[in-house]
């Protein structure tokens, strides 16, 4: 398996007796888009804790452009580049969505604590063009209006938005979306899958999780399938979506064979 920008070698993690994930390889190159998925219970949010060092892994590398990421605390993996939304949401419901987005800049931020405290000419400038990127990514995300209103008065689906745009301000080299579409109606999934597709056409590498099937399968360039902690197939969807073992652990049955009789 030739490695990619985001290479993960043998991860595991357990919790006493249990292995929650089990010598898990996973690559993904520049520009492309991985899905993660698997029945619940897979192992899929443990992976995720664990590539952006929520959790520290029992074994295993991660690495991301050939810098080790292993055994880095969260905000040190989201400084390298390796950038991840929550499957719930995690914003500041009383802060306006503007300020929201601009939390995520924080692990790029360049500015000192000295000049941050005495608002020095750099970083007047700096904050201006941070403010005009979160504006731009609320716009390209059909937000542009919203910016000043609190995130509470927000339907779910918008919020699901404004996390979106929060990661991109810390210009991730991997974009990592846990759940992107839990809760969105079906025009609103529409609409995420557009965006997807457009962040992964501007060079955009993402490492998807998530349970929508058809979401999947329109979005993803590979797909790896986590049963019980460990990887039980990897490759294209329609590699995926006719191997055996994955049908085995999705409706706990193997695919019946197709016989003569049935064929007429």
């Amino acid at each position: 398996m030739a490695e990619g920008l985001l290479a993960v070698r043998g991860l595991s993690r357990s919790f006493g007796g249990l292995q929650a994930v089990d010598a898990v390889d996973l690559d993904l190159r520049r520009g492309q888009l991985l899905a993660l998925i698997g029945p619940n219970g897979a192992g899929k949010s443990t992976t995720v804790n664990l590539l952006s060092g929520v959790l520290q892994p029992t074994a295993g590398s991660v690495a991301l452009a050939g810098a080790h990421l292993t055994g880095l605390p969260a905000h040190a993996v989201a400084r390298a580049g390796l950038v991840r939304t929550f499957q719930n949401g995690r914003l500041f419901g009383r802060l306006p969505v503007l300020e929201n987005v601009l939390v995520g800049a924080h692990a790029r931020c360049a500015s000192g604590l000295g000049a941050v405290v005495f608002r020095g000419a750099a970083f007047r400038r700096e904050e201006r063009a941070l403010r005009e990127r979160a504006q731009e990514l609320l716009a390209g995300l059909g937000l542009g209006a919203d910016a000043h209103r609190e995130v509470r008065e927000l339907p779910y689906g918008q919020q699901r938005k404004i996390e979106i745009a929060r990661a991109l301000m810390a210009q991730p080299h991997v974009l990592m979306l846990d759940e992107p579409a839990a809760g969105l109606n079906s025009g609103e999934v529409e609409a995420l899958i557009a965006y997807v597709h457009a962040l992964r056409a501007a060079g955009l590498s993402i490492l998807l999780i998530e349970h929508n099937m058809g979401l999947v399968m329109r979005l993803a360039d590979r797909i790896a399938v986590l049963n019980f902690g460990r990887l039980i197939a990897e490759g294209t969807p329609d590699d995926v979506r006719n191997d055996e073992a994955v049908i085995e652990a999705y409706l706990g049955r193997r695919k019946p064979k197709q016989t003569a009789d049935a064929a007429h």
